[in-house]
């Protein structure tokens, strides 16, 4: 979570104090800020604390509260460890606005999370059953400490004179802990916020908190039915009554509803609900409505809720492997089988997994020796409801490894140890850096033995058998020493070339090479590089840029362990070519560069194209002339020797002119028929064809095709729909130098045959059509078959008539004549005969 995050919580906090009515001076709309100073508060977001983060923020905050609004502060867990009666008023109702921003800064987590009796101390400070009141309560997690925070809100909520908590959920991500915190709100009709969407606080604010305030003019009652005490809402099928206490007609009635908001006279009311699909019955007695508040009733159907654990292995267990736990329960969502100290709070574990994830489930054992239970948990509401004692017992571990290495050395280490779970490893480390602390590390479940590689610097240190990221169960002194190399290459150097670099180093490990970098660039900044796996000499090329350099061994990607300085002079090349040339002409280009490499190459471009911008190119290595394709469009550009596709070394204008070209063709032509096309064009290069189009089709676009390089004329079948549209030349694929129209005319056909046909036998179809192409066929089909699926064929290129074979089942089948194989231009039925 965003640190900005958390700061709109806390200044949704003030805007929920600053939005309550005028009406506060006089004790009729107090608030109660409940602060969570639990030990959890000492979590960080983003490297601070969440103390420090809401210290900072509400003392900054306080500052702009209006000086009329009417607050107090109470705060929880600050005093002692494992205390639940841990409550303390630091500012009394009304208090200056310095006071509660000086108890904030002293407050010190340390202990449990009372939020039930802290709401209830809140509430009896407000006076909650003779005046408006509302509690603003900002937590980091769950009730740690007996009472049930909901249950509490639901009773307040029934006794109180207008009571509401608005709850801001302060980095809080697990389902439960988020529900039991939506719970208390919902419980008194107030507003749940979570940091995740914190943002949005101030328009939620506006709409509820603000509006409630201003506008309730009417007596409401809101009816919430949940399953088992602060548990999940009920939303259907549940049949609500409301009487007045004492007797008389039921002033509400309703069948299968869920939540229910309902306008009813202030006074005291007996509010039932039944369940008919299981019969599962609540009732809230005397019931007392305020004349315009809005008040929320919730009442929990409770029935039995049963569970059971066994573990596998059972009674005890090492520190940090698996076990399975079977378990028997009602797998409600939210339910789940946890570790935790024996003892600890209810909602209290070490690890979990969701009754969802099946039946046996894995858990992991706690690191630490000691005594633990393995508990069946209710999610909603949060209860225990089987547990099962399991002694922890140390995990043993072994590490052999040799004494010293070198730094950066590739080390193998033998270990023995616990069976693999989540984040065990071997690591080194230095002796007093803590024990999640790593350098390299290599996971144990990779089996003895592995390898490590070594701290860069030299020094003493320890290989490390660290189980669950957390513990260090064997540990093995290892001094690292000093590693050397050795770098030898010319004083001297092009530009770009690529230079021999001889060397010694140490037994390469990742991130170890040879490069060339400016004197003063940190160790892991290169230009080009070379690998110390692949062995001395390594070729590492010169930067672009002439000036001091240095080649250097580095280590790791982090050490440099040896240098050596390199001046880098300029580079030189030249390019000649002719002044002029036809757009998308191939022109001969002579020059002269460094000694080729990748990236350089000849190429053409406008005059303000960056280095790497280019038309067509031509590799330097491929030598000197070379052939570079102008531009389609007629300008001013100039020739070009790039290197490494970065630098211009040389350059030649050169002005590229239009290219012309010509069509001549009869002005149409029979759909499907091949005609002559005469034209003129430019000297021929790929993508320079002959096509015909549709008039709006793109340069790139046709229905048929042919090479310019094949000659004039040139033969082009025409589409096979009717229709006008346009012969063409087009260059490089891409630009239409010139276009004739053509208008195309509907193919017909005829076909004459024998009414039937034996099975296999060949006959003969006379038949008239268009002129012939390669793919036009005489066939026989299936009745309702698509029209160019066929059976069998004969050719119309040997002239009428056609021979074509019957089918080889008896049946009604359908001779056509099929152009181009695609369309249909004739048919006529015909009988296969046994």
């Amino acid at each position: 979570m965003a640190i900005r995050a958390i700061f709109s919580v806390f200044s949704a906090v003030i805007f929920m104090i600053a939005s309550l009515p005028a009406a506060a001076q006089d004790g009729g709309g107090d608030s109660i800020l409940v602060l969570d100073a639990s030990g959890s508060m000492w979590g960080q977001i983003e490297g601070e604390a969440k103390i420090t983060i809401a210290k900072r923020v509400l003392g900054d905050l306080l500052n702009d509260l209006p000086s009329e609004r009417r607050l107090g502060l109470i705060s929880y867990g600050h005093r002692r460890t494992g205390d639940c009666a841990d409550i303390e008023e630091l500012a009394a109702i009304g208090a200056e606005r310095g006071a509660i921003a000086s108890a904030v800064q002293k407050l010190n987590p340390k202990g449990k999370t009372p939020m039930a009796d802290s709401i209830k101390l809140a509430a009896d400070k407000l006076k909650y059953t003779e005046n408006k009141a509302t509690v603003i309560l900002v937590s980091d997690g769950i009730e740690t400490c007996a009472p049930d925070p909901c249950g509490v809100a639901a009773a307040l909520e029934a006794a109180g004179a207008d009571f509401t908590v608005h709850v801001v959920g302060f980095d809080v991500t697990e389902e439960n802990a988020q529900a039991q915190l939506r719970c208390i709100a919902d419980n008194t009709g107030g507003q749940f916020v979570s940091a995740s969407n914190a943002g949005e606080l101030t328009q939620a604010l506006e709409e509820t908190v603000v509006a409630e305030v201003e506008t309730v003019t009417a007596t409401k009652v809101r009816l919430r039915a949940t399953e088992l005490e602060g548990g999940l809402v009920i939303e259907e099928g549940l049949t609500w009554t409301v009487t007045p206490a004492g007797g008389g007609d039921p002033v509400f009635t309703q069948d299968g509803a869920g939540v229910v908001d309902i306008e009813v006279e202030p006074g005291t009311y007996d509010i039932a609900v039944i369940r008919p699909s299981d019969g599962l019955k609540g009732e809230q007695k005397a019931f007392k409505v305020a004349e315009n508040t809005w008040k929320t009733v919730t009442i929990a159907l409770t029935f039995p809720v049963e569970a059971t654990v066994r573990a596998e292995p059972s009674g005890e267990g090492v520190a940090g492997v698996n076990v399975k736990v079977h378990w028997t329960g009602p797998d409600r969502r939210g339910d789940y089988i946890g570790i935790a100290e024996k003892g600890a709070d209810k909602g209290g574990y070490l690890s979990y997994r969701y009754t969802s994830q099946g039946n046996p489930v894995e858990l992991r054992l706690p690191v630490e020796p000691g005594d633990y239970e393995i508990r069946y948990m209710l999610g909603r509401p949060i209860r225990v409801l089987a547990s099962v004692d399991i002694k922890v017992t140390p995990a043993t571990a072994t590490l052999a490894a040799p004494d010293t290495a070198i730094a950066g050395e590739e080390v193998e280490v033998e270990f023995t140890g616990p069976p693999a779970g989540s984040g065990d490893w071997l690591t080194v480390a230095k002796p007093d850096a803590p024990e999640n602390k790593y350098n390299d590390y290599r996971y144990s479940r990779d089996g003895s033995p592995v390898s490590l590689r070594m701290p860069l610097e030299p020094g003493e240190y320890e290989l490390r058998f660290v189980q669950g990221g957390k513990k260090v169960l064997a540990r093995k002194p290892i001094t690292v020493t000093a590693a050397l190399a050795t770098i030898s290459a010319p004083d001297t150097a092009t530009a770009g070339e690529e230079v021999s670099v001889e060397f010694t180093a140490p037994e390469a490990g990742s991130g170890d090479w040879i490069t060339v970098a400016a004197p003063d660039a940190e160790p892991s900044k290169y230009n080009d590089y070379h690998y110390t796996r692949q062995g001395s000499p390594g070729t590492v090329r010169m930067p672009l840029e002439p000036g001091d350099y240095e080649l250097r061994v580095v280590q790791g990607g982090k050490k440099v362990l040896a240098r050596r300085p390199i001046t880098v002079v300029e580079a030189a090349a030249t390019v000649t070519g002719p002044e002029t040339a036809i757009a998308g002409e191939e022109v001969s280009v002579d020059f002269t560069a460094p000694e080729a490499s990748s990236g350089d190459w000849v190429t053409v471009a406008a005059p303000d194209d960056p280095a790497n911008k280019y038309n067509d190119y031509h590799y330097t290595r491929s030598g000197s002339p070379g052939t570079v394709r102008m531009p389609l469009e007629p300008g001013a550009y100039e020739l070009r020797v790039v290197q490494g596709g970065k630098k211009v070394l040389a350059r030649q204008p050169i002005t590229v002119t239009e290219a012309t070209a010509t069509l001549s063709a009869k002005d149409s032509a029979i759909a499907g028929e091949t005609i002559e096309v005469e034209y003129t064009a430019p000297k021929p290069s790929s993508g320079d064809w002959i096509t015909v189009a549709s008039p709006d089709q793109p340069a790139n676009k046709y229905s048929a095709y042919y090479y310019t390089k094949s000659g004039s004329p040139a033969k082009l079948r025409m589409p096979l729909e009717a229709g006008e549209y346009e012969l063409r030349v087009i260059q490089s694929g891409k630009k239409v130098l010139a276009t004739e129209a053509i208008t195309v005319t509907e193919a017909t056909a005829t076909m004459n045959a024998p009414a039937s046909g034996k099975v296999n036998e060949i006959i003969k179809v006379e038949f008239t059509g268009p002129p012939p192409g390669p793919s036009d066929f005489i066939v026989v089909s299936a009745l309702g078959s698509p029209d160019a699926k066929y059976i069998t064929y004969g050719y119309v290129s040997s002239g009428s008539p056609a021979s074509v074979r019957m089918p080889k089942e008896p049946g009604d089948y359908e001779l056509r004549y099929l152009q181009a194989n695609k369309k249909l231009l004739a048919r006529r039925p015909i009988k296969a005969t046994p």
